[in-house]
C-alpha cells in the first residue's frame, strides 16, 4: 500500500502536467481562433467561415482535453486521500489478525523457569490439563521457605518469630535453625467440596495440620536442601520470660519448666532422628 501511494503520487504528478498541457493548447487554439475569427468578421478575404469553425472546434476539443486531465487528476488524489488509505487500514487489520492468530500458537508461562520430565515421542498426546508435555519448575522456587504441619492442638501456641529446628533427608546429619514467618489461619482437612451425595463429616477422620511457613535462621543453612525434600521440624516455645517474671507463681513456673523441659527433649530426640534417618535408608531399606 506504501508504494502504491508512491506510485499515485506520481501519477497526479504526470496528471498535473498534462493537465498544463491541455490548458497551453487550449490558450493557443484559444487564441488563434480569436485572431481569425475578428479578421472573418471584419469581412477578411483571408479567413473562410470553414476555418473560423474548425478552429472552434479545435478549440472545444482542447476544452474537452482540459476536462478530462482535471477528472484523472481528481481520480488520483481521490486514490491518494480515501482509496489507499482504506486499503492500508484494512491490510493493517489483516496483518494484525494474522499476528494475533499466530500468537495463539505460542505457549509463554508466566514466569521464568525450567522444563522437566519432557520426555514425548511422535504420537503422543499433549494435554495441558490431562497429559502435559512437561512440568514446569520456576527458577525461583522458594528455595529457602519450607512448609510444616504441626497438630491442631498447637494452634493455640504456634506463631509467628517461632523459633523451630530441621533436618531433611536429603543433607542428613545437619540440624538446621529455623523461624516462623507465616501461619495459614485455615485448615485444609476443613474443605467441602459440593458432589451428588451428602457429606457425613463422620467420615473425615483425619483432624487436619495447622500448615506453617518457615525460613532458615541463618542465611545459607538451607542452600545444600534439594527442593521437596522429606524434613522433620520440631517448633519450640520460649517461656524463659515469664519464667523469671516477679508475677509468676512457683507452681506455673515449674509447669513452664516442665514444658522447657518437654522442648529440651524433643530437641534430643530430633538429634536421634537425624543420626537414625541415613542409617534407616541405607541398611533398613537396602538402598
Amino acid at each position: 500500500m506504501d508504494a502504491s501511494l508512491e506510485v499515485a503520487k506520481s501519477q497526479l504528478t504526470a496528471s498535473e502536467a498534462q493537465l498544463a498541457r491541455a490548458e497551453a493548447s487550449f490558450k493557443q487554439s484559444e487564441d488563434e481562433f480569436t485572431r481569425k475569427n475578428t479578421l472573418f468578421q471584419q469581412n477578411s478575404a483571408a479567413v473562410s467561415a470553414r476555418e473560423v469553425e474548425r478552429l472552434e472546434n479545435r478549440m472545444d476539443e482542447r476544452q474537452a482535453g482540459i476536462e478530462a486531465a482535471e477528472a484523472q487528476m481528481e481520480a488520483t488524489q481521490n486514490q491518494i486521500d480515501v482509496l489507499i488509505p482504506a486499503q492500508k487500514a484494512s491490510a493493517e487489520a489483516a496483518l494484525e489478525q494474522a499476528l494475533t492468530e499466530v500468537a495463539k500458537l505460542v505457549i509463554v508461562a508466566g514466569v521464568d523457569g525450567r522444563v522437566q520430565q519432557f520426555a514425548l515421542r511422535v504420537g503422543d498426546v499433549v494435554n495441558p490439563i490431562l497429559r502435559p508435555a512437561g512440568i514446569l519448575i520456576p527458577l525461583d522456587d522458594n528455595r529457602n521457605r519450607f512448609q510444616a504441619g504441626f497438630g491442631q492442638l498447637t494452634g493455640q501456641v504456634i506463631h509467628v518469630g517461632m523459633l523451630a529446628e530441621m533436618t531433611c533427608v536429603s543433607a542428613p546429619l545437619k540440624i538446621i535453625p529455623m523461624v516462623v514467618v507465616d501461619v495459614q489461619n485455615v485448615i485444609s482437612a476443613g474443605q467441602i467440596r459440593p458432589t451428588d451425595v451428602l457429606v457425613d463429616i463422620q467420615d473425615r477422620a483425619r483432624p487436619g495440620t495447622i500448615l506453617t511457613i518457615l525460613e532458615p535462621l541463618y542465611k545459607g543453612r538451607t542452600d545444600h536442601v534439594q527442593s521437596g525434600s522429606k524434613c522433620i521440624v520440631n517448633a519450640y516455645t520460649s517461656n524463659h520470660d515469664l519464667i523469671e517474671d516477679e508475677n509468676t507463681s512457683f507452681g506455673y513456673g515449674l509447669v513452664l519448666h516442665g514444658i522447657d523441659a518437654v522442648g529440651i527433649a524433643h530437641a534430643f530426640i530430633l538429634r536421634l532422628q537425624a543420626l537414625m534417618l541415613p542409617v534407616q535408608m541405607l541398611v533398613f531399606t537396602g538402598h
